[in-house]
């Protein structure tokens, strides 16, 4: 690792244009980054907001529990092309639809000032094509991705009102995340498979829906930990923590004025919100049942776990530029016997594949061990 901790409060940073080691206080490097300078070369140690990230691995950024829940959805047989049919010809025609004819295009004519920070991301991301950016109105701060081979992101008038340029930055992000990780497919399967699963329950006096519910849960609980990757690679692109931590908070609790709250005692919270869950077997059981069948992590826990990562993770060596990258010559990688591609051995599974060289539990036994 470049970044190297002296003391509870410090740690020492490489620049990235000289090569200076640089004794700096830890949570300047966590909330100004822009304003930490090289003491030799006096340049900017940390990447600019508008700085391009993809010469990062995005995968090597992947939430553990993302992994995992993953590696149980690849046990099911022929399961990205089962869901790839079955999706593109059903619910993402239905909201291409629904977009087009009831929802509003961002455009440098129609909210000309989002349209602007949306351009933003999608450059610090490097797309190569631009998804369809719509507004629609909807109470609460919300926004979601849908598309199998042509994606399109949705964000509510809520979040328009509701959030600075920083959030709105962070909350295009965290969509745009999950493009550059392939989990729109996935992300659109859970909920159609939710959907279906009702359906079928009806027809066949509850029968179906049981057969269908060990697919159903493991969706939900992928889809979940999805949100977790996301929001790293969001805070990676908006090189701007503070305001992934505050989009949260608005997600918890819709505060609009900031004299109503306290981010040290939200972040507290976040933080004992994660390590909650490891306590006793009461508290996994009851949060394994309460979220069962909701498609977000708890937001306070969520901000614990990004908390947690940026400050003991990888956070500060990417944003400045002293992670290993895709492109660096990595001795611990791995080809995948299936599909050939290289990723980090760090990873449980092929992130281009699904496919795992590694024996394990059947899909219908890692299912069980949600309820362990």
């Amino acid at each position: 690792m470049a970044n190297k901790k002296t003391t509870e409060d410090t740690i020492v940073l490489k620049c990235r244009h000289c090569g200076q080691k640089n004794k700096v206080s830890r949570e300047k490097s966590l909330y100004q980054t822009d304003s930490v300078v090289c003491g030799k070369c006096k340049k900017n140690i940390f990447l600019a907001t508008d700085e391009k990230i993809s010469f990062l691995n995005y995968n090597d950024f992947i939430h553990p529990l993302d992994a995992s829940t993953m590696k149980t959805l690849q046990k099911i047989p022929a399961i990205h092309s089962i869901l790839k049919f079955i999706v593109s010809n059903t619910s993402e025609k239905f909201y291409k639809i629904l977009y087009y004819q009831n929802y509003l295009k961002v455009s440098e004519e129609q909210f000309p000032e989002l349209y602007k920070i949306y351009k933003k991301m999608l450059a610090v991301y490097d797309f190569d094509y631009e998804p369809e950016f719509f507004v629609f109105k909807y109470p609460f701060i919300n926004a979601h991705t849908f598309g199998v081979e042509k994606h399109f992101v949705g964000i509510t008038t809520a979040a328009l009102e509701e959030l600075t340029d920083d959030e709105l930055a962070n909350i295009i992000a965290h969509e745009l995340a999950h493009i550059k990780l392939n989990h729109v497919l996935y992300k659109m399967s859970a909920r159609l498979i939710g959907t279906l699963s009702v359906l079928l329950g009806d027809i066949t006096f509850g029968i179906g829906r049981k057969l269908i519910a060990p697919l159903e849960y493991a969706l939900l609980a992928w889809d979940r930990a999805s949100e977790l990757s996301a929001d790293r690679l969001a805070v990676l692109a908006t090189k701007k923590l503070h305001s992934a931590h505050t989009l949260t908070l608005k997600l918890a609790a819709g505060v609009r004025d900031k004299n109503d709250y306290d981010f040290r005692a939200f972040l507290e919270q976040g933080d004992a919100a994660r390590k909650l869950e490891d306590e006793s077997i009461i508290v996994k059981v009851y949060s394994f049942f309460k979220k069962i069948n909701i498609t977000h992590p708890f937001p306070v826990w969520r901000a614990g776990e990004l908390d947690h990562w940026a400050r003991n993770g990888s956070y500060l060596d990417a944003i400045s530029g002293n992670f290993v990258t895709e492109k660096s010559p990595i001795p611990e990688k791995t080809k995948c016997q299936k599909c050939g591609n290289e990723y980090s051995s760090k990873l449980q599974i092929c992130p281009f594949c699904g496919h795992s060289d590694k024996s394990d539990d059947s899909f219908f036994d890692k299912f069980k061990s949600f309820f362990a």
